[in-house]
This record gives C-alpha cells, sequence and structure tokens, in this order.
C-alpha cells in the first residue's frame, strides 16, 4: 500500500517563483513523520487485526474450553450417578465368623427357607432379634449369598433401613420431578417394598430385608401387614403391588428394647404376629466370641489381651447404666492396638481402648468404663 506525501513538498511559490527551499526542508522533516506514522498506522492496523484474531481465537477457545469444561462436568456426574446406583444395587457384606449360635440359626433358616421354596406360598416372613452388634443383618447377607449359590442364579435382594422418620412415600414409592426438554412431568421411584415384589414377580424370587424393623413408627409399621398376611400385597391410597407369581422371602431384623440401642419402638403386636418364623441372635459366649476377634484381626495379639477385653463386655452387657460394648467394638480395639503397636505409638495399648471403645461413650460414663477395664486387667494401673 502506497501512502501520499506531505503537499508542501517540492512545491513552487507562485509569487517569487521558485522553490520555498526553508518549506522544503521542513517538507522533508514532515515527510519523514508522515511515513513514520504511515508506518506506525499500518503497524497499528496490523496489531488491531492481530487483536481481534486473537481475542475472537481467544473466545472461540474459551467457548470451546467451556464445552469441554461442561462434558466433562456431565461426564463426572454421569459417573457418579452411576456409582451411586451401583452402590444401592450392589449388596454390602461383611465378614461373618459361623460359630455357636450364629451357625446353628443359619442352619436352621435354610432349612425353612428350602422347605418354603418347595411350598405353595408366595411369602415367608422371619425375625431375627438381638442385641446390637451380633451379626444379624450380616447373617441375612450370608443367607441371599448361599441361596444365589444353591438356586444357581443371583437372587434379588432389596435393602430398607428402617427409621422412625420413614412413611409410606420411603417405603412404597414417591412421585419424582422430571425434566424432558422444555416439559417438567413427574416420575414416579419405587421403594424397596415395590422393588421387592416387582423382582419376585420378574426372577421367581427376591429378598427384602427390613433392617431394625422396630425402628419403624407405628403408621409405618402397619403398611407391611398386609404383605405378610396372606394377601401378598401393600396398599396406600393409589399405591398398591401384589405378588402373582413369584416367592418373597421377608426378613425383619430388630434390636432389642434392652439393647442399649435407641431410636427403635416395640414392635406392634399386629405385625409381629405376622412374622411366623422367629429367631434370637444372642451376644456369642466368651469362647466363640475369642474365636470370632482371634479370626477377624489375625493371630498376633497376646490372648490376655482378648479375653480382658471380652470380660469388659461382658460387664456391660448386664445392668452397668449403660450401652453394652459389641463384638464390632471388641474388634475395632484389638485392630488400632496392632497397628498402634507396629508404629511404635506410646501407651499404645490404652490409645487404641480409647479409639477402640472408650470414645463410643458418654463422658461421664467413660471414667467407670476405664476403673473396669482396669479392674479385669485389660489396661494396666494408674492409667
Amino acid at each position: 500500500m502506497k501512502f501520499a506525501e506531505s503537499s508542501e513538498v517540492g512545491k513552487v511559490d507562485p509569487l517569487k517563483g521558485q522553490l520555498r527551499k526553508d518549506e522544503g526542508g521542513q517538507g522533508e522533516k514532515e515527510k519523514g513523520q508522515g511515513e513514520k506514522r504511515a508506518r506506525g498506522s499500518k503497524k497499528n492496523a496490523e496489531e488491531t487485526v492481530q487483536t481481534e484474531g486473537s481475542k475472537k481465537n481467544a473466545e472461540e477457545t474459551s467457548q470451546m474450553d467451556k464445552q469441554v469444561m461442561v462434558g466433562e462436568i456431565k461426564k463426572i456426574f454421569e459417573k457418579l450417578r452411576r456409582s451411586k446406583k451401583n452402590a444401592e444395587e450392589t449388596v454390602q457384606m461383611g465378614k461373618l465368623v459361623m460359630v455357636g449360635e450364629i451357625q446353628k440359626i443359619f442352619d436352621q433358616l435354610m432349612g425353612v427357607i428350602r422347605d418354603f421354596l418347595n411350598s405353595d406360598a408366595q411369602v415367608l416372613a422371619i425375625n431375627i432379634k438381638g442385641p446390637t452388634g451380633v451379626g444379624k443383618t450380616t447373617l441375612v447377607f450370608y443367607i441371599a449369598e448361599q441361596l444365589s449359590r444353591e438356586l444357581n442364579k443371583k437372587v434379588p435382594f432389596e435393602f430398607a433401613q428402617c427409621n422412625q422418620a420413614q412413611d409410606y412415600h420411603e417405603l412404597l414409592g414417591y412421585q419424582k420431578i422430571a425434566h424432558r426438554w422444555i416439559w417438567v412431568t413427574t416420575k414416579f421411584v419405587d421403594g424397596p417394598i415395590l422393588k421387592a415384589i416387582k423382582a419376585a414377580d420378574k426372577n421367581g424370587i427376591a429378598i427384602l430385608l427390613l433392617d431394625e424393623v422396630n425402628g419403624l413408627a407405628n403408621e409405618a409399621q402397619k403398611l407391611v401387614n398386609p404383605l405378610l398376611d396372606g394377601r401378598n400385597m401393600v396398599k396406600y391410597g393409589e399405591i398398591e403391588a401384589k405378588i402373582h407369581e413369584g416367592k418373597l422371602i421377608v426378613i425383619g431384623t430388630m434390636n432389642e428394647l434392652a439393647s442399649g440401642y435407641y431410636g427403635i419402638s416395640p414392635l406392634n403386636q399386629d405385625l409381629e404376629r405376622r412374622f411366623k418364623n422367629v429367631y434370637i441372635l444372642p451376644y456369642p459366649k466368651p469362647d466363640e466370641e475369642f474365636k470370632i476377634i482371634h479370626e477377624m484381626v489375625g493371630g498376633d495379639v497376646e490372648s490376655n489381651i482378648i479375653i480382658g477385653a471380652i470380660k469388659l463386655a461382658n460387664h456391660t452387657r448386664g445392668e452397668w447404666g449403660g450401652p453394652p460394648i459389641s463384638t464390632p467394638m471388641l474388634i475395632a480395639f484389638i485392630s488400632a492396638f496392632k497397628v498402634f503397636s507396629k508404629s511404635n505409638i506410646p501407651d499404645a495399648l490404652t490409645e487404641a481402648f480409647k479409639v477402640g471403645i472408650l470414645n463410643h461413650f458418654d463422658e461421664q460414663l467413660r471414667g467407670p468404663l476405664t476403673e473396669k477395664a482396669i479392674d479385669v486387667g485389660l489396661l494396666p494401673h494408674g492409667r
């Protein structure tokens, strides 16, 4: 591109008829400045074009980054949603050492279930009672696993963690707001009881675990009655479901009121009498509990520590004014002691006692519990 030269450069003065040298010199100067300004303008123009291009590219890049970010966020949420779904659908089963009474009850329950499968009945109701921490819930998971092996197929398992805040919505199902393009609609989401009934009809058999069933408020307990009394159905308002061809095993676990477990109510008589098969799973005997702990934590712990811990636990399982020490708490205590000992933590036994047992109790109970731990030889004197 060519830029115009200054109009004063080389101009002839019509009056004097000569070249205006003085202005010519100034013209040369202005010419240089003009060319400089022109080059600057060209450079600025080019930089402006580049800047606008860079800005446009930056905006496009930013937009692409946003799209990528949105895509990644969607992937993350989808992954979380699937993880949650998988977690809900997967039966989580802890380890259970089959000894003594728990082995006997397991064998009896499997016998009752096998007889049920060969009968014309469609619903089998089982109630397992016992103090907290004896393995009631884990026992049901083992039953589901054993039944799946015997039938050579995965038995559907629905789990309902019962509490006083639950109503028919959580047990049977509820309407959920759903978005489809620009429309807002509702979708019915089945609760664990409806899921179990549908799974039984679809697969021929299913298990429904009502964990801590006496944690339900009375009104919620009544929802279960028609499922167990021969009608094989549930109904609340417009919600209704019935077992047509399949078989459903309903197992309710419940903590005894004297077990020190809070937030539970007596099972109402209508529901209690519908559980035809009732089993009581007690705390294991000292030698059985020793075997359980020894197998769960490994054999490299001094026997006198496990024996002392069991003595302390049995003291709390009587009338001592507080909740009992469960077998899982003993396992946590011994496991912590092993870790602290290997890590050379000072006073490993006392510190593990605090972490695994003592800190579970209210402050006013910690002093008497520590004194008792010293009395039974679990903790050294002066702690």
